[in-house]
This record gives structure tokens, C-alpha cells and sequence, in this order.
């Protein structure tokens, strides 16, 4: 096992063994493998605010979600603890209540928080763009995690003329 054996491939049979394996795993990827989707409005801004909910933590919210939150101070808001990127962790569990209020906050006009808003957050765990992390009969505060990659809520968030990287915590 110590010796190495390389193959000498051209680059057409190498092209032809990446697309040869593109359509046997393409079966078995998710949705959130695409990179175009198509899904109602309110459900873009849903899974972006997912997405900051997942990736971004908890006590940076009042500084990137509310209009007036005070005098920033630079010492606050350095990474002295933190040593690895929130992309490297992999995405937090975030309560049901965090995921509204990044989502109000963050789309563009009123929405009524209606049943139609609870039913295309279920309808986002069902596409598995979402995954619920808590238990079934916790329904007082629901826990989700997002599942989708970077790019993929990047595709997402140009879709709605919606700038995702200003609104990340890794990327100040």
C-alpha cells in the first residue's frame, strides 16, 4: 500500500469519466446540489434568512438585522475567541422565532405572518433545503438547521436582487 499508481488518461476520457459519474450520483444529490431552483418569493427570503440564522451567530443579529442599533464598536466585533470560520463549522441549529425575525427583518415589505409564511418553511424541510433538528412533538420553539451550500444561496439571493456576503458574519 506504500507504492502509488498513476493512470495516464487523456483529457476527453477524463471528461467522459466526470460526466460518467454525473449521472450516476446525480440521482442521489438534493436540491440543494442546484444551482437554480425555482421557488415562490417569500420561500427565497425564507431560506436566506435560514441561512444567516445557520451560519451566523446569535449576538451578531441585533448588529446586521435592526435599524438602529446603537454606536458599533470595532473592539466588539473583533474574532479574538473565534480561530475557525462559522462556513468551516457547518450550520448551527436556530429556533423558529430567530428564523422570523431575520425574515421580516430582511424582506423587502409587510408580511402578515400567516399560515402560508409556516407552510412554505414545512414545505422547505420537505424539499430538504431545511432540515428540523428538533423533536416532532416540541412545538413550542422548533429547531432547523439550512442545508444548502454558499453557492446555492448565493444563486438564491441574486434572484431576489439581494446581496447575502454583506449580511454574513465571516465576510466583514
Amino acid at each position: 500500500m506504500q507504492t502509488v499508481y498513476l493512470r495516464e488518461v487523456s483529457s476527453l476520457q477524463w471528461e467522459q469519466m466526470q460526466q460518467m459519474e454525473e449521472k450516476e450520483t446525480g440521482a442521489l444529490r438534493g436540491l440543494s446540489a442546484h444551482t437554480h431552483v425555482e421557488l415562490p418569493y417569500y420561500s427565497k427570503f425564507l431560506l436566506i434568512a435560514a441561512y444567516l440564522a445557520s451560519y451566523n451567530p446569535a449576538r451578531t443579529d441585533k448588529r446586521f438585522f435592526l435599524k438602529h442599533h446603537g454606536k458599533i464598536r470595532k473592539t466588539n466585533f473583533l474574532k479574538k475567541n473565534e480561530k475557525t470560520s462559522n462556513h468551516l463549522l457547518g450550520p448551527k441549529p436556530f429556533p423558529l422565532d430567530r428564523l422570523l425575525a431575520i425574515f421580516y427583518s430582511v424582506v423587502d415589505s409587510r408580511v402578515a405572518p400567516t399560515a402560508s409564511i409556516f407552510s412554505q418553511i414545512s414545505s422547505l424541510v420537505t424539499l430538504q433545503l431545511l432540515t428540523q433538528v428538533s423533536h416532532d412533538d416540541q412545538l413550542d420553539a422548533p429547531k432547523y438547521k439550512c442545508a444548502v451550500s454558499m453557492d446555492f444561496i448565493c444563486a438564491i439571493s441574486r434572484t431576489v436582487n439581494f446581496d447575502i456576503v454583506k449580511y454574513l458574519y465571516d465576510f466583514l
